[in-house]
């Protein structure tokens, strides 16, 4: 393991140990983002491509879990005290997450002992919540859990070329999507209907880019925000909901991938994970997917794209 990929599995490992010592306090994106002194922006995704799981996933999955130990072994203690020491101001909330975790009340829980339904058997064996010792034991193995995790996905990237370069600026005109990803090929027709008739789509070095301005980690999904955008070489009068737009140039890490509909989280990690051995960390900059083809030209279909993250030394 290298000093880089050191770096990021002792950011990624406190943060863990802050939210284990921390689950009955607010946690937000960015006050963790601040533990691991990542960019808010991308910390999200880099805590999902190192742990393999989504941020607010994992602490709602530590919440329920330690609330099911407290049903278990403190039976005298009220639902609703123990949906505060786990984080939850709202009882009506703590049990909609108890029942969607474990399949059942958080009172039919507590009078099955947890022995049926509990999906960490072991773990609810042993009383109480983590002494000091557990918790610095439970801290030593992440590392491993977490570098086995990297090498695993990176044996699935090497056919990926990825590196950081120099991008130039992109001078764009686009149009704002929002909502799932999957449906933002309606924003680009609409785009492509307008450019026609203005003769902005007869240049041979046109590339299509889509920008994201939210993380699907932590907006909702019908709220997420991506521009479809189409490069040009002059400045676009705004008109109606098309607009000018630029991405300024500079260091970031480029990934090439040639994927289909279903790829794309996987590329979006493997260049996260990449990162781990770059020096470098995401900057605050917005990312963004450069596309080189027509994927329904493609005979597979398939997307042959760079995905670009701003970068700054680590």
């Amino acid at each position: 393991m290298n000093t880089y990929r050191k770096e990021y599995l002792t950011r990624i490992n406190r943060v863990l140990g802050y939210i284990d010592r921390h689950l009955d306090e607010e946690l937000t994106v960015g006050k963790l983002a601040g533990v691991a002194n990542f960019s808010p922006f991308h910390f999200h995704r880099l805590f999902s491509a190192f742990t393999g799981e989504p941020l607010i996933a994992y602490v709602r999955r530590l919440r329920i879990e330690r609330a099911a130990r407290l049903l278990c072994y403190e039976q005298e203690k009220a639902v609703t005290n123990i949906a505060v020491e786990c984080g939850y101001n709202s009882t009506a909330v703590f049990c909609r997450h108890f029942r969607e975790h474990f399949g059942v009340t958080a009172q039919q829980f507590r009078s099955e002992k947890g022995s049926e339904y509990s999906k960490n058997h072991q773990e609810l064996s042993k009383k109480g919540q983590e002494n000091s010792k557990e918790s610095k034991q439970q801290s030593s193995s992440l590392s491993d859990i977490s570098n086995d995790f990297i090498t695993n996905k990176k044996r699935k990237i090497m056919k990926s070329q990825i590196e950081v370069k120099e991008m130039p600026g992109l001078k764009l005109v686009r149009i704002l999507h929002t909502g799932p990803f999957n449906q933002i090929g309606h924003a680009y027709e609409k785009l492509m209907r307008w450019a026609a008739p203005r003769g902005l789509l007869n240049k041979p070095e046109l590339k299509t880019v889509t920008v994201y301005h939210d993380d699907p980690g932590i907006t909702d999904i019908e709220r997420l925000r991506q521009s479809a955008c189409i490069t040009v070489d002059r400045d676009i009068v705004p008109e109606g909901e098309f607009t000018s737009f630029e991405l300024p140039g500079g260091k970031y890490a480029v990934g090439r991938f040639e994927i289909d509909e279903t790829g794309f989280t996987d590329a979006w990690d493997s260049v996260c994970l990449w990162l781990a051995d770059s020096g470098y960390q995401p900057s605050d900059g917005l990312p963004y997917e450069l596309y080189h083809n027509n994927h329904e030209e493609h005979p597979e279909r398939k997307f042959i794209l760079d995905i670009c993250i701003p970068v700054k030394p680590l």
